[in-house]
């Protein structure tokens, strides 16, 4: 039930602009064993022991997709001050527990570098995002959909990867979250399809780098973290009510993950 709570929450990151579920998985301290159990099936180990670990995360991913995908897009629509606000304050609560984790294995002053690249690509991204006008598609293909669902799983399996900024990038969030909002099953097949096939690569690809690059790796993660913050921000800010209401859902929501955090 626990992994089933956590894959939940990774499902609802998964749709939120900025958000990434994978960073969800670091927090909620399941990130590695994901990666491990995954790794350990694509090359047919363990099988029965990874795949009841797995099962209850997948399903609940699945499901935070499809019920929170409609409510989500509500709330960005109609609340869109408030509902960023209470993003944001997730993840910066989340921060201080990725730099907990990067530092596991020891600090050295050298991971500042991958931390610098990774958080400059990310704020161009987040700027690309916000400032240029990409047009969002109406229709996609077959191919696609393989590569909507290739970019989802960078952002679930890669931390600080937010694959709805991917998709804004490439012009197919708005037609996602329509899907979404339709269980729209005929569209996802192939989502489905080029989403396991990105898993595959990008397990595989974050095994090594943990492997062998831990300190760098994690340090990466933090700055394509703080890089999405600008980008959580939605509506206009000013002095009146709503502001200050979304301020004090901001500060609520980064005291309940950090607390959360803690429990872990």
């Amino acid at each position: 039930m626990i992994n089933f709570l956590k894959g939940l929450a990774g499902g609802i990151g998964a749709v939120v602009p900025g958000l990434s579920g994978s960073v969800i998985f670091v927090i909620l301290n399941i990130y590695e064993g994901c990666i491990n159990s995954i790794y350990e099936l694509i090359h047919l180990k363990n099988i029965k022991k990874n795949i009841l670990f797995l099962l209850p995360i997948l399903i609940g991913i699945v499901l935070g997709i499809l019920l929170f995908g409609r409510i989500i897009k509500y709330l960005l629509d109609k609340f869109p001050l408030p509902t960023s606000a209470a993003f944001l304050g997730f993840i910066l609560g989340t921060i201080p527990f990725i730099f907990k984790e990067a530092d596991k294995k020891g600090f050295q002053k050298k991971y500042y570098i991958t931390f610098f690249i990774s958080f400059f690509l990310g704020l161009m991204l987040t700027i690309m995002e916000t400032k240029a006008d990409f047009t969002q598609l109406s229709n996609i293909n077959f191919f696609q959909k393989l590569e909507l669902g290739f970019v989802l799983a960078s952002g679930d399996i890669i931390p600080g990867i937010s694959s709805t900024v991917l998709l804004t990038i490439f012009g197919m969030y708005d037609i996602y979250l329509k899907a979404l909002a339709e269980i729209n099953i005929l569209f996802f097949i192939p989502v489905i399809l080029g989403f396991a096939l990105g898993a595959i690569f990008f397990v595989v690809l974050m095994k090594y780098l943990l492997k062998n690059f831990y300190g760098f790796t994690y340090y990466a993660i933090v700055g394509f973290v703080i890089a999405t913050v600008p980008a959580m921000l939605r509506g206009k800010m000013g002095f009146d009510l709503l502001t200050l209401l979304s301020v004090l859902i901001a500060i609520f929501s980064f005291f309940i993950t950090y607390m959360l955090g803690k429990l872990e």
